[in-house]
Parts: C-alpha cells; structure tokens; sequence
C-alpha cells in the first residue's frame, strides 16, 4: 500500500499537473459564481482543454473543477438569493434572508465551514472504506460492469 502511495504521490506532483489543477479549481470557481450553472457546465467549459491533455492532467483539471463548483455557488445563493444549483436551496433559504439582514459574512461563513467539515468527513470515510471496498470492486467482471452501465 505504501508503494502505491508513493507512485500516486510522484504522478500528483508535477507541476504542469498541479498548474492543470488550479486551472480546474479557477474554472470551477467562475462557473460556480454564474446562477444556474453546475459541474455540468464546468466539466463542459474545459472538454475541449481536457482532449489535449494527457490523462492524469485531465483528471486533475476536472477534479479540481467539480470539487469547487458546490462551494462557490454559495456566494450568489446568499447574496442574491439565485442558487448555482439543487445543492445550494437550503442556502438561499438560510443565508440570503441573512444576507437581507447584513449579516451576509456570518452566513457565508457558516456555509463555508460546514462544506469544509462535510469534506473532511467524506475524505475520512471514504478512506476508510477503500480496505472494505477493494476486493468487491476487484471482483467485478464484464457481467456487472455491463449490469452497471
């Protein structure tokens, strides 16, 4: 296991990898601010980027984007009341009446830490979960690959 860390880590850290990434997360960011957009359009925007690119670099880029898109359309959820998304309901119903109230950085705050939180939980759990995972997803054959699709 810690020779596929090492491997994971050596492919992670290049730098035009990492560059591809913040490219992601900037696009995911802009997307994220537009009303009505979601990581559809964020992994729609940077295909034609992504087609050139090498496989790794290509994941890096859209992870980055989809991983920001939900957090970031928490600014035009709570300052206009206009969500980026199904995900960002409960804070235009939360956080912009605040907002009305000028207290718009408590609840982007509050928005902002509990996506933070909820991350870190779902990156536990889903860490823990790879030992138990594992040998199910190894099993798969083309039958249950097929099944899946």
């Amino acid at each position: 296991m810690g020779q596929a860390l090492q491997a994971a880590l050596e492919l992670f850290f290049v730098p035009t990898r990492l560059g591809m990434m913040l490219l992601g997360v900037l696009a995911g960011l802009v997307v994220g601010i537009l009303p009505g957009m979601g990581g559809i359009v964020a992994v729609a925007v940077l295909l034609p980027f992504v087609v050139k690119l090498d496989a790794v670099a290509a994941l890096a880029m859209v992870t980055g984007a989809l991983a920001v898109v939900h957090t970031s359309d928490t600014i035009t959820s709570v300052l206009i009341g206009a969500p980026g998304s199904a995900a960002s309901v409960p804070s235009v119903l939360e956080g912009h009446p605040l907002a009305k109230q000028g207290q718009a950085a408590r609840a982007l705050a509050a928005a902002y830490l509990s996506s933070l939180v909820g991350g870190l939980i779902g990156a536990l759990g889903l860490t823990l979960s790879i030992p138990i995972a594992r040998p199910m997803v190894l099993s798969f054959g083309s039958p249950e690959l097929f099944m899946l699709t």
